[in-house]
């Protein structure tokens, strides 16, 4: 893990854009916004961002790569419970002065943004449109853990894998990392994959193949292409709708 307080003027943008999703925000609360954040910390891929039981100091930011909640069970293995793109807070927990509930995972070589919680609270004491906003991109990911409780439950292999795509193609094309025609990288492993969705990574192999069969996905060396997303989103009845919030 590297520290640093320089920002990229990149990263700055980033948490902005995503904000600005979800509510409206005057100029001067976007420019307190892309100050926000104090203190930069770059991680490798399959390292530690926080671990689960922490109470965290700061409030942290994706600013670059991907990561992952996940929870251990008693036996060994473990439940990915969410992915952290680029523009979303990594845990919520800072708004009830939780304990951080899950350990969070780097699964590419990311980079995170850390807000200083008394920083915090004096930013959205002069610009409350800024928690809303905040308070709304929480809602969206609760929306997204009940869509996946959906998964678990509910969709076969097929509509599961294809679900997660889906979902990942909306996420990262919001984010403007969707390049022409559907290709985005999507460095997990079907492994990885397999613990977000409850499959063996031999049920995740299947999937993707019969998914490349049917010409719908195609994910070679750790980048994904969708060349026809709404076949894919009609066969598993993917509606990205839990995944906005109404502006105002």
């Amino acid at each position: 893990m590297i520290e640093s307080t320089s920002p990229s003027p990149r990263w700055s943008e980033t948490w902005l854009n995503r904000l600005l999703e979800v509510a409206p925000l005057s100029d001067a609360a976007q420019d307190a916004v892309r100050r926000a954040p104090q203190l930069f910390r770059q991680f490798s891929a399959r390292e530690h961002v926080v671990r689960d039981g922490v109470r965290d100091p700061g409030m942290r930011v994706m600013l670059s790569g991907l990561a992952c909640r996940y929870k251990h069970l008693p036996d060994g293995r473990r439940q990915i419970t969410a992915f952290i793109i680029p523009g979303d807070v990594c845990d919520f927990g800072f708004i009830s002065d939780s304990p951080v509930s899950q350990d969070i995972i780097s699964l590419a070589p990311s980079t995170i943004g850390i807000v200083d919680l008394d920083r915090l609270a004096t930013i959205v004491e002069l610009y409350p449109e800024i928690m809303t906003a905040i308070l709304r991109c929480a809602a969206i990911e609760q929306s997204a853990t009940q869509e996946l409780l959906v998964s678990l439950g509910g969709r076969n292999a097929l509509h599961r894998v294809g679900h997660l795509l889906c979902e990942m193609h909306h996420r990262l094309d919001r984010a403007g990392l969707v390049r022409a025609g559907g290709v985005f990288e999507l460095p997990l492993t079907q492994s990885e994959m397999g613990e977000a969705l409850g499959l063996s990574t031999v049920h995740v192999n299947r999937t993707i193949q019969m998914l490349r069969r049917l010409g719908l996905a195609i994910w070679r060396d750790r980048i994904v292409t969708l060349p026809d997303p709404e076949s894919l989103a009609r066969l598993c009845a993917f509606d990205p709708s839990y995944l906005k919030a109404q502006r105002d």
